[in-house]
């Protein structure tokens, strides 16, 4: 009892006090040697003994009604939906506020920050205006699209048996869309057809499972970010010894080449649509729809190369969005080890950056 207390547990007494284990030798009395223990929480909660369902079994089975009130667990997101209204619209509007920035008046570092601001001011007003809430729940579908919620709402509204047929005609037209595009993009893209199969997906976790760490689960959201800081920033306060680039030889110095337009192009064609973007919201995808306008192109080559004869680096690129994912093939997810800490930039920063590494 005083183990159960300490774990802030109490004994449940049954409704009718019989016993749980039952002998067929005569010269052994029945017992009782099976127990319940529920949270404090649960004081008015009794259980039951039913041995006349043992069976065959010693032993009779203990029932008790947990008192779980029903919760729909939703997750809100601002999105904006491929190839939707909205995502022209957000595109269009960006590349008209990208066209009339003043681009070509770079001289010095205040100029580049005030430029810097306005494209991340543009990038989130934008953004605002477009984007959607998306509330994502177990019954949300990705081949669901504004046609299907118009004819489902139609026959919520009516109750007529003509609106149903044309609502289920809108779920098949919409799932055949998503599909076939589904199909043609693994057949055309990637050339993945095993991404088609069921066995070679993700590896499928459980619904619930607590990290440990230290051999301390931790359940809160207090506790489990304090414990992802320790683990993951250990080393932060450890000195860096710099004198290990002595050994490097130093080479002539030579002055910067600027940058040319088909350096940035080709820079841009090699980049994954599919990557997820940082704190500006802009994927490879819209920046490549937004870069196909040549005054947006000229602009952000401005841009980049005034960055190298500055020598300075704005602060919107310096913008990120740390995110801790889980590392594929696991067979359990209970431990930190099992994840890892990604940073998600802004698109247009890493553009520039992988113009330098080219």
């Amino acid at each position: 009892m005083d183990l159960a207390e300490s774990y802030s547990l109490m004994r449940s007494i049954p409704a009718l006090s019989v016993s749980t284990h039952y002998l067929d030798i005569s010269s052994y009395a029945n017992s009782v040697i099976d127990l319940i223990f529920l949270d404090m929480s649960c004081a008015q909660v009794t259980h039951r003994i039913e041995p006349d369902l043992r069976r065959p079994s010693d032993y009779a089975p203990l029932i008790v009604d947990l008192p779980i009130a029903p919760k729909n667990i939703c997750v809100c997101r601002m999105v904006l939906k491929h190839d939707s209204e909205e995502e022209t619209a957000f595109l269009l509007f960006v590349s008209k506020g990208l066209s009339q920035l003043n681009f070509s008046s770079l001289d010095s570092t205040a100029s580049l920050d005030l430029l810097s601001e306005a494209i991340s001011r543009l990038f989130a007003n934008c953004w605002a205006t477009y984007a959607k809430k998306n509330t994502i729940t177990t019954w949300s579908k990705e081949w669901w699209n504004n046609e299907c919620r118009t004819a489902l709402e139609t026959y919520r509204r009516t109750g007529e048996r003509s609106d149903w047929f044309s609502f289920h005609s809108a779920t098949r037209q919409a799932k055949r869309c998503f599909f076939d595009n589904r199909i043609a993009e693994i057949a055309s893209t990637n050339k993945r057809p095993w991404d088609l199969m069921s066995w070679v997906k993700q590896h499928k976790l459980l619904a619930v499972e607590a990290i440990c760490f230290q051999g301390q689960p931790y359940n809160d959201l207090p506790d489990l970010w304090s414990t992802l800081h320790q683990f993951y920033n250990a080393a932060a306060d450890r000195s860096i010894d710099l004198s290990v680039l002595d050994e490097v030889p130093s080479q002539a110095t030579q002055s910067w080449v600027p940058f040319s337009m088909l350096e940035m192009k080709e820079a841009l064609k090699a980049c994954s649509n599919i990557s997820a973007p940082g704190p500006d919201h802009i994927t490879w995808w819209h920046l490549k729809l937004i870069l196909a306008n040549n005054t947006c192109a000229v602009g952000i080559l401005f841009l980049a190369n005034a960055c190298l004869s500055l020598r300075y680096w704005p602060r919107h690129f310096k913008e990120s969005v740390s995110m801790i994912i889980p590392k594929p093939g696991k067979l359990a997810y209970d431990i930190l080890k099992a994840f890892r800490p990604i940073v998600l930039l802004n698109t247009l920063g890493k553009l520039i950056e992988k113009m330098i590494v080219r």
